[in-house]
């Protein structure tokens, strides 16, 4: 007899939606995660009082008519999320080199403010956006079983049969050689993790697409929307366990029947999803007998997405009087946007003059209320290989090597000297840093080589070519970033999608849920919001009076 009807494996937003869904449908349902944070890349942890998130710094399609909106309301999570609007003039500042461009929210005021500034570069910006915008659209129609038909692509996907499988670089080429306005265009690439060089254009399109109405950053930080997932859970009696780490999937007769967790208890159940990588499911956790030798063999070629070097801070500094909003800051030494991915392939990280790129969050901006004595929290984020950290992945985590913590020292002075051309004097004001490396993403994420967006997104992990939700092994289902797309939105999507085909039903009879909807405030407008949210400073009237 079962313990449950379906276990979870892995408790990031495609396993926390699967759950969800299961639970809100009648399943006995339970999650284990083996950290001691849920959420994977959207948790949010404390270092000394600090609050960080390493991995959702904003989030899209929460608009009215946002398919993101529409899961969070049909899953009966949004009640309990509150999100920010980042700056509508300006929700990604560009910095490279010397020059500055702020992207606006809309396609058309980002089509006007690119003309402004590069006039002669009209009819390329027109091209470019038109075309992309075909792609997005047609992509919208897209499943994984609607890509292996060719007859049905042909019809349905012209734009995308012409344009997308060509590498973002040679795609621009299509529209302009403008070095500035290619890295404009370009530098998003951070958030799927392929410079242009190597992303396919269908990629970056999606990508762009997504983000082309602005972005929204949780109140409380990323760890807010697992946390909305957990309390739906377990309204529904499901549980969520964590430092529950699963080592194997049980597996009789061709189908999957439970797992079994570290302490050697084994739980059974009907269904089991998993919310990790493929080379974490197929080569640890499902013993080689019940893998075909087709997937093995796949597995064991698989190549993963970028790693990261993440420094977190804290600082005294009025960041807002320095010039920052809630906008994300990409920063880019050079035109050339291929620059820091090529880092990020290097078997070594040492003698580098310049970082060539940076990632900069700034938490207390986009959320003001996560924070009342005046201080701000940062997350910046590099690339870096899991080759130049892997010689001290055998060490003791809790005591490594002087040698790595040297590396740590030098990254934390490499990531603050690129960090004073955005913000000059911050590294006077630090009260607090902590850095990451690609070894502390595996660590608490088990994430392979500390990828940041699992199978790197190129053509051969796209589309018809991703993993899919329904696995060779009855019973067994898998939900996450190598699977429907990458990003928050992606891998949410994933876990109904595996919910569904557990259910043997379409995903829309799960977005059931009445009466839910979807807060969002200008995070630039405090005096905007509901009073309950509006933040507390040392110098507010509110805060004088107790």
């Amino acid at each position: 007899m079962a313990d449950y009807d379906a276990i979870i494996i892995g408790s990031g937003s495609g396993g926390m939606a699967a759950a969800t869904a299961l639970a809100r449908a009648g399943k006995r349902v339970v999650v284990f995660e083996q950290h001691y944070l849920i959420g994977g890349y959207s948790q949010t942890f404390e270092l000394e009082g600090f609050r960080f998130s390493p991995g959702v710094h904003y989030v899209g399609e929460l608009g009215e008519g946002g398919n993101l909106r529409r899961i969070y309301e049909g899953l009966g999570v949004a009640d309990d999320l509150v999100f920010f609007e980042l700056n509508p003039d300006g929700f990604e500042h560009v910095i490279v080199g010397d020059e500055r461009f702020d992207i606006p929210r809309g396609i058309e005021p980002f089509r006007a403010r690119l003309k402004q500034r590069f006039p002669s570069e009209a009819a390329g910006i027109d091209g470019y956006l038109d075309t992309v915008d075909r792609m997005a659209r047609e992509l919208e129609w897209a499943t994984p079983e609607r890509l292996r038909d060719k007859l049905w692509m042909i019809a349905r996907m012209p734009t995308t049969l012409r344009y997308g499988l060509m590498s973002l670089s040679r795609f621009l080429d299509q529209f302009t050689q403008a070095p500035l306005l290619r890295a404009i265009l370009s530098i998003q690439a951070g958030d799927h993790g392929l410079g242009p060089s190597r992303a396919p254009a269908v990629v970056h399109a999606g990508l762009q697409s997504y983000y082309m109405n602005g972005g929204c950053y949780p109140r409380g930080g990323a760890g807010s929307i697992p946390d909305a997932f957990a309390r739906q859970i377990r309204a529904h009696r499901g549980e969520v366990h964590v430092r529950s780490e699963v080592v194997r999937v049980l597996v009789e007769e061709g189908r999957a029947i439970g797992v079994e967790l570290s302490d050697g208890a084994q739980v059974r159940a009907d269904v089991v999803v998993s919310n990790v990588d493929p080379s974490m499911l197929w080569s640890r956790l499902v013993a080689p007998r019940h893998v075909s030798s087709r997937l093995r063999r796949r597995v064991r070629h698989l190549r993963y997405s970028v790693a990261t070097i993440s420094l977190f801070l804290a600082t005294s500094m009025d960041l807002r009087a320095a010039g920052l909003d809630s906008g994300n800051v990409w920063y880019n030494h050079t035109t050339d946007i291929d620059a820091p991915y090529r880092l990020g392939e290097q078997p070594e990280f040492s003698n580098i003059d310049e970082l060539p790129g940076l990632f900069l969050n700034i938490s207390t901006l986009k959320d003001p209320t996560m924070r009342s004595d005046g201080l701000h929290t940062a997350e910046a984020f590099a690339l870096a290989s899991w080759d130049a950290f892997s010689r001290w992945q055998d060490s003791d985590p809790n005591h490594r090597p002087a040698a790595y913590e040297a590396k740590k020292a030098y990254i934390r002075e490499k990531m603050l000297d690129t960090l004073e051309r955005i913000v000059p004097g911050l590294r006077d004001h630090i009260v607090f840093s902590s850095v990451a490396t690609p070894l502390t993403n595996e660590r608490y994420l088990k994430v392979t080589r500390g990828s940041i967006y699992g199978p790197e997104n190129s053509l051969r992990n796209a589309g018809p070519f991703r993993f899919p939700i329904k696995t060779e092994i009855d019973g067994l289902f898998q939900c996450g970033s190598s699977t429907l797309a990458p990003g928050i939105h992606g891998v949410t999507r994933s876990g109904l999608a595996a919910a569904a085909a557990a259910l043997g039903c379409p995903d829309y009879e799960l977005l059931n849920a009445s009466g839910q909807s979807v807060r969002i405030y200008p995070a630039e407008d405090p005096s905007s919001w509901p009073p309950e949210l509006r933040p507390h400073t040392p110098d507010s009237p509110d805060a004088l009076t107790g």
